[in-house]
């Protein structure tokens, strides 16, 4: 019975990602076929690179909205992460993470403890974070590490290393949701609490966990951001937030919880990245790529029907 669930679920998960991987397929034909350059090994790999953050942001959030949860915080943490990382002090990069995680503790307890709903939670939270940014670095400026410098400019195979990093990341995250007990129990909170906890669930350990997760890929994006930057800047990870859930909804990631997995959102960040670029190679108009951008969206998250109230 229990393999017969697991298989059902897994074929879910696959089915879920399917059409953003279908409308990304599309795309990438008509884009190749409007423009000789859209598909150039250079311009994915500018892509790839350019995105890097915001697939590990995304991978965060959808950790969170497998719980019936969402994270408006992530961009906050993102800037946070690039003001701390870009100071002249010791432990700089130790701490960024240190502060994430600290965001990611204070989510999870305001909305375990104090029954505040994760919307407005993090929501207050965005606030708090966006403020202690600018408070470490009023105006984009500092300077990161050495090492964090030739990070982003390193390259393995002749590819960006960020880019494979970034990759291994959502491979092994996938990896864990779709194939270990943390990932099984993820679904079951996000399904159902009540009957999670019945089945012997954890509910307020795996919340703990996802929005420190969460918080926890924020910092990696931002530290990826900083790298490529070579400084901070405190207003840097203001889209991330709306980006990374936008993604996580067209790559099929069900915002009621329980369903879904990481494919999917990077496929959906791509998505949006690749229409955006190509877009811009046919000289779009920027007021017409936001009209396409939404009108687009609003088609790909047109199944997430809600049959009760909630997320």
């Amino acid at each position: 019975m229990k393999l017969a669930r697991a298989t059902t679920a897994a074929r879910l998960r696959r089915l879920s990602a399917l059409p953003v991987m279908v409308l990304l397929a599309i795309l990438a034909i008509g884009l190749g076929i409007a423009s000789p350059h859209a598909l150039s090994a250079q311009n994915l790999i500018n892509i790839l690179n350019q995105q890097a953050s915001l697939i590990l942001v995304t991978v965060g959030q959808t950790i969170v909205v497998l719980t019936a949860g969402l994270d408006l915080s992530v961009g906050s943490v993102v800037s946070l992460t690039t003001a701390i990382a870009s100071h002249d002090i010791p432990f700089a990069v130790p701490l960024a993470v240190l502060a994430a995680l600290a965001v990611g503790l204070v989510n999870a307890t305001g909305i375990l403890k104090f029954g505040i709903h994760p919307i407005l939670m993090t929501l207050s939270t965005m606030t708090a974070v966006q403020g202690l940014a600018l408070l470490i670095r009023p105006i984009p400026g500092g300077t990161v590490p050495d090492w964090m410098r030739s990070y982003a400019g390193a390259e393995l195979f002749g590819l960006p290393l960020p880019v494979i990093l970034t990759a291994l990341a959502v491979l092994i995250a996938g990896m864990a949701i779709s194939h270990s007990r943390f990932g099984l129990h993820l679904m079951a909170t996000g399904a159902s609490p009540q009957s999670a906890l019945l089945g012997g669930v954890n509910t307020g350990r795996i919340i703990l966990v996802a929005y420190l997760l969460s918080s926890l890929f924020a910092c990696l994006g931002g530290l990826n951001l900083a790298a490529r930057l070579a400084s901070g800047d405190p207003l840097v990870g203001a889209p991330f937030g709306i980006d990374s859930i936008a993604a996580t909804a067209l790559g099929g990631t069900q915002l009621s919880g329980g369903l879904g997995g990481v494919a999917g959102p990077a496929a959906g960040v791509l998505f949006l990245a690749l229409l955006g670029n190509g877009l811009n190679l046919l000289n779009i108009s920027t007021y017409y790529q936001m009209i396409i951008k939404g009108a687009l969206l609003i088609l790909a998250v047109s199944a997430h029907r809600r049959n009760q109230p909630g997320l």
